[in-house]
């Protein structure tokens, strides 16, 4: 039809026929009226030709008024055919974050694809979380205190401001991209997410003191502490107390605090810093606080009632705690007359709980079943590969039990390919983890055994190993919270002695640390039960021993006791005090066996509380009933936590001690080789790069060293010093 019309308008141009203004109407009318092909379009009938489609769009049959936009690509209510169709942007890139005090600042990068468009804004969502990761806990919406600028929708920068976290809590964070076209795609805005735990959170400037009450000889005192939201975060202050006569530390688990035993009308210092899992938080300003004067020495009414009061108080006390005591003396005596053979063990017989071993089974899979719980493979979720055990690989993982909130898990593996010994030893160790529940034991969860790989499911410790855990946290962690990780090993270690076990192979690095520095004994592949004789010893058939960690009975015969446990937990103490490095250094296992018999024993870790290593010493006797047992060193430990100024004492280091033998020393009464040798015997090697910068490369060259020559280098605590000049010393005597 199109080409019959210009060839109409052909024929009379080359005959010279002239159109006549009607005529030309009609023709030009016919010619622009003519259907587009595909791909083209004409939105209106008088425009003089058909236009190509825009990007992203299509026109798939002829005589198309718009192109129509292909999948995933839109145009927006107020957008002409005209205009090529666009797509939503993709997720948001590179996410980070910096956090001080209160105050926390997301950036991010744009999108790598805008989709074709220059109005590209952002949306911001914040959630709460029990766990650092969304899918680890329950999550809900950050509260009305949580304050963003400039806001949380519409965003046209990758930044923004957030106040008002709470401390020591976990937060995810939803970056979200949207363009003009967002809105018109089913599977919803890109985003892109953070997750991280604040932390202390607290004002730079520190906490704030105020005055709740005070009297001649007291202060009470109160501030705004934190609190954390999170469960299983332990908190508790540091009290600083000074005047012009005494200093004075203490703990206290609440944001309040009564000072006594205070001089009347003196003034004094007091500041405050937070203690958490992740380290002290800042001290607060130095707050002056002065007590009362002294009251006169006549009694006025009122006190003489409250004294009258407090002495009828305390006389129904004391009658009350005689008449209860009566009453249990009488009981006693009737049970004794009534079973006179138990004597006073029927009582310890009735709480131990007997320990039932593999071996009264031909089936070791049905025997672990009898005392741990059988999972369903399907309620496990792996994750990522933690570790490598004996028998197989640890993987993190979720339990899902049906009804149950899921949580996480560690999940310990059996290789397939493991013989049927492995196979027992494996099952043996769950069967002994679930005759357990303490605190501060590993908590088993339940075990595999139906399908393989065969698995035992426990409790996740998110600080893994407490040897490496120290290594990561060198010096970061104060004295006081390594204290409490060694009273809640001593902890679980007496619950095992109680109920006559033995472990064999106490150990920082079968120590495993949760989130909250809770240390529990894990790792039972050696733990045995002891005959039920007056010594409980078990003597082992041979295998291997860990030398630096076992007591010199048990490795010249080989019989294990409850005190051979001691000796171990005095080595535990020794690496969590030296910050997980290793027992005896370099020396040899034939060394260190000689030297024990010689009596040689490890030295005070660096800067080591006084009464620590005296509690090391005690645990290293040579003869096994003159070590403490575990119920001592765990009360003994909850008192040095009572009194933390107890700590304050270093230990005196010895600079005839060292961890080197003559066999391998240097010569002219300089027992090394070398002064890197010498400074990792005192346990200084973190000093060789300043002595062999001040050019220092041989012993001689250090004997002469003073504390002013040290600190010129560089070594600046006195501590530090002072070790370092006792061992030169020790040279010269």
């Amino acid at each position: 039809m199109a080409g019959s019309v210009w060839l109409q308008v052909f024929n009379r141009l080359f005959h010279g026929q002239v159109f006549h203004k009607e005529e030309n109407k009609e023709l030009y009318g016919k010619c622009k009226r003519q259907a587009c092909p595909v791909n083209f379009y004409r939105s209106e009938m008088d425009t003089p030709s058909c236009l190509k489609c825009p990007p992203h769009s299509t026109a798939k049959s002829v005589g198309a008024t718009i192109c129509t936009c292909v999948s995933g690509h839109y145009r927006t209510p107020g957008e002409g055919p005209q205009v090529a169709c666009t797509r939503p942007p993709s997720a948001p890139q590179n996410i980070s974050f910096s956090l001080s005090g209160t105050q926390l600042s997301l950036q991010w990068k744009p999108p790598k694809d805008s989709g074709g468009r220059r109005d590209v804004s952002y949306n911001v969502e914040c959630a709460q979380c029990q766990g650092i990761a969304p899918d680890e806990g329950l999550c809900q919406p950050c509260g009305a205190a949580v304050h963003f600028s400039p806001g949380t929708k519409g965003l046209t920068l990758p930044a923004i401001q957030i106040d008002g976290l709470e401390p020591y809590a976990n937060y995810t964070f939803r970056v979200e991209a949207k363009n003009g076209v967002s809105d018109l795609d089913p599977s919803g805005s890109p985003s892109a997410t953070l997750s991280l735990s604040t932390g202390h959170a607290e004002p730079l400037s520190g906490l704030s003191l105020s005055l709740v009450k005070r009297g001649p000889r007291r202060l009470e005192l109160s501030w705004a502490g934190s609190r954390p939201r999170s469960p299983g975060v332990n908190l508790s202050y540091e009290l600083h107390v000074l005047n012009q006569e005494e200093e004075r530390h203490q703990m206290v688990p609440e944001p309040r605090v009564l000072l006594t035993e205070l001089q009347p009308d003196t003034t004094y210092v007091v500041r405050v810093r937070t203690l958490t899992p992740l380290g002290p938080g800042p001290f607060s300003p130095d707050h002056e606080f002065r007590t009362s004067p002294p009251l006169s020495k006549g009694l006025s009414g009122g006190e003489i009632v409250a004294v009258v009061f407090g002495l009828m108080l305390a006389l129904a006390l004391i009658l009350g705690f005689l008449i209860v005591r009566t009453r249990r003396r009488t009981q006693k005596q009737k049970r004794q007359r009534e079973c006179p053979s138990d004597g006073g063990d029927r009582e310890d017989k009735l709480w131990l709980k007997p320990y039932v071993d593999l071996q009264a089974y031909e089936d070791p899979a049905q025997g672990a079943l009898d005392f741990a719980r059988e999972l369903d493979p399907t309620w496990l979720t792996v994750d990522t590969v933690i570790g490598e055990g004996e028998f197989g690989e640890v993987y993190r993982g979720i339990l899902r039990i049906p009804g149950h909130d899921c949580f996480t898990v560690a999940i310990k593996t059996l290789k397939a390919s493991s013989p049927d010994g492995h196979w027992w030893n494996f099952l043996r160790e769950a069967t002994i983890m679930s005759q357990f529940n303490h605190e501060h034991i590993l908590h088993l969860e339940g075990v595999v055994t139906k399908r393989k790989p065969i698995m035992i499911i426990t409790e996740f410790m998110e600080n893994g190993a407490l040897d490496a855990f120290l290594r990561a946290q060198e010096e970061q962690l104060a004295p006081g919270q390594l204290v409490s990780m060694l009273q809640g090993i001593a902890s679980g270690m007496s619950h095992l002695s109680d109920h006559r076990y033995v472990h064999r192979d106490l150990a920082a690095r079968n120590i495993l640390v949760s989130q909250n520095l809770c240390c529990k004994v894990s790792d039972f592949g050696l733990t045995r039960l002891l005959d039920n004789d007056r010594d409980g010893t078990y003597e082992t058939q041979g295998g291997k021993i860990p030398i630096r960690w076992t007591a010199p009975e048990a490795i010249a015969h080989r019989v294990f006791t409850s005190a051979s446990d001691v000796w171990s937990f005095g080595v535990v103490m020794w690496e969590v005090l030296s910050f997980g490095d290793k027992p005896y250094g370099d020396m040899s296992n034939q060394e260190v066996m000689k030297s024990i018999e010689d009596g040689y024993r490890l030295p005070p870790p660096v800067d080591c509380p006084a009464p620590l290593y005296d509690l090391m010493k005690c645990c290293w006797a040579y003869d096994r009933t003159c070590r403490p047992r575990f119920r001592q060193l765990q009360t003994q430990l909850e008192q040095l936590l009572d009194s933390p100024h107890t700590l304050r004492t270093i230990a005196n280091f010895d600079p005839r001690v060292t961890l080197r033998l003559p066999s391998v020393s240097g010569s002219d009464g300089i027992p090394y080789r070398s002064v890197s040798e010498w400074l990792e015997s005192i346990r200084m090697k973190r000093y060789i790069l300043h002595f062999r910068s001040a050019g220092l490369d041989t012993m001689e060259c250090v004997l002469e060293l003073t504390a002013e020559d040290l600190k010129q280098m560089g070594i600046t605590q006195a501590g530090h010093q002072k070790r370092i000049l006792c061992s030169i010393q020790g040279f010269k005597d």
